[in-house]
């Protein structure tokens, strides 16, 4: 009997093609957008878990003020008997704006024995690695920032900064990484480049990179460092982790709040549509009760109805929302949720989707529209069928 029901509803379907067309149209467009904005959150938020294993167990900065401030060299050697602390870098990174781009690339940089494509998690694109050394003056930048620059291998880069003895910068080559979501502003070069670029005195550095033998133990570390260096601010990994998740699912949630008023309109819409039965489907209501369809019968074909409208809309909406995040790469969505202003990875989004997201954008979308063609259809299931027919 379900079947037969289910036959007639695909030719109620069928007989009102223009009404189908216009609430499933309005379904697609409110499930694309959602599950366009829960497949990139989902993807960046996995992005951020991956990097994760690639930052530094614990960051330690000097604050001076409240703000971050150099980090003398020394301050490092309080550190390295610390137990579960396997070893302690000073970095030497910051930030550099560029007019041209009106945005910020941020320069590192790397001395022996670490090699700089290791710092980056990166492999070279085009070109080579550069050659350490007082004299080198090379660099090798993220393909993303070059192609921003228009350079290619062997162009001259003059970085504007304070300190008059700083040397233009050689491109020797370009570098990719998994890690493109940070890795995409970046250049890198010796260090004794990158402090004259960024005007750090000798024997300080911008923070102190400490590597755990025990990852466990990050928590306990973290705290014999605040008590050893009164006054730093020490970032554990997974605190990091924790901010990128809350960051992306703040932007997310501002996105959904500026969609707002477009899926209430379209919500609107579809009341309207699947509230107001019109005469002929009251009268086709009417026919089926005269010969013989019990209440119940009636409801499941109108349900039926609006199921097949509801899923092939949803279908249709999440095809739609996964090719606009992971085959288009999110156009006019990636810079809300991202948060670069300027600069921002172009590599290609991992998906990180499933059942149980796919089931809950599904579900708030055909709920609600199965619903309210529910009750119409009983207010005309329950009316006299002469008495309609008469009307």
């Amino acid at each position: 009997m379900k079947m037969s029901i289910l036959a007639f509803a695909l030719r109620a379907v069928a007989r009102r093609k223009a009404r189908a067309f216009a609430l499933g149209g309005g379904l697609v467009f409110a499930v694309a957008l959602l599950a366009a904005v829960v497949f990139l959150t989902e993807s960046l938020r996995a992005e951020a878990e991956r990097a994760r294993e690639a930052h530094s167990d614990i960051v330690v900065q000097k604050l001076v003020g409240g703000r971050p401030s150099l980090i003398r060299f020394d301050e490092a050697s309080k550190l390295q008997d610390i137990p579960s602390v396997r070893a302690v870098t000073a970095r030497v990174w910051g930030y550099i704006f560029l007019p041209s781009l009106q945005g910020n690339v941020t320069v590192v940089g790397t001395s022996l024995p670490a090699s700089p494509l290791s710092v980056a998690n990166g492999v070279l694109a085009e070109g080579r690695d550069i050659a350490q050394g007082k004299d080198a003056h090379e660099m090798i930048v993220g393909a993303e920032l070059a192609r921003f620059l228009g350079m290619r291998p062997g162009d001259e880069l003059g970085l504007p900064t304070s300190n008059p003895e700083a040397h233009a910068l050689k491109l020797v080559g370009t570098f990719r990484s998994s890690l493109d979501l940070y890795t995409a502003d970046v250049i890198l070069c010796d260090e004794s480049d990158a402090r004259a670029l960024l005007a750090l005195p000798s024997g300080e550095a911008t923070d102190l990179a400490v590597t755990l033998s025990n990852p466990k133990e990050t928590r306990v570390v973290a705290r014999t460092i605040t008590e050893r260096l009164p006054g730093a601010r020490v970032i554990e990994r997974d605190l990091l982790a924790r901010v990128h998740h809350l960051s992306y699912g703040r932007r997310a949630g501002f996105v959904l709040g500026a969609a707002i008023p477009a899926i209430l309109a379209l919500l609107v819409l579809a009341w309207d549509r699947a509230s107001g039965l019109g005469p002929d489907e009251r009268r086709e209501i009417a026919v089926l009760k005269a010969i013989g369809w019990s209440t119940s019968e009636v409801l499941w074909a109108k349900l039926f109805e609006s199921l097949l409208v509801g899923a092939s809309a949803t279908a249709l909406g999440l095809l739609l929302g996964y090719a606009w995040i992971f085959w288009l790469g999110a156009p006019g969505l990636r810079p809300a949720l991202v948060g670069w202003s300027v600069l921002y990875p172009r590599a290609p989004l991992t998906p990180a989707v499933d059942v149980a997201q796919l089931l809950a954008i599904s579900l708030s979308v055909m709920g609600p529209f199965a619903l309210l063609s529910i009750v119409p259809a009983w207010r005309a299931a329950t009316t006299d069928p002469l008495e309609t027919m008469r009307t």
